[in-house]
């Protein structure tokens, strides 16, 4: 179950990702968007936008490996994890459509 919900934590930030990419990569004429978590803000400040995305992405990936993999910690503690890893991205795509409809990404 936890590789079925490792799988399903990496699908879902590379829809984060993807869908983040497509609202930040240029402005938009009338319209200020940002990204709302503070520390990816300053990631992408830092590093550029699409290199920030690759570091997280690698981050997400070696974490996902680790819950997955390790039997240091409890199994209910590595599912619990792991669904709260599934529903960050999950809220964050819906938000970002959302972002997308309201400014003509697919216009």
């Amino acid at each position: 179950m936890r590789f079925v919900l490792g799988v399903l934590v990496l699908l879902l930030n590379t829809l984060d990702n993807t869908t983040t990419f497509l609202c930040l990569r240029s402005p938009v004429p009338g319209f200020e968007v940002i990204e709302a978590n503070p520390l990816a803000r300053w990631l992408f400040d830092a590093v550029g936008l699409t290199e920030g995305l690759v570091f997280e992405s690698a981050i997400t990936l070696g974490a996902v490996s680790f819950l997955v993999l390790t039997r240091t910690l409890p199994s209910r503690i590595r599912t619990m994890v792991l669904v709260v890893l599934i529903l960050l991205p999950a809220w964050a795509v819906v938000n970002n459509v959302k972002v997308m409809a309201a400014i003509g990404v697919w216009s």
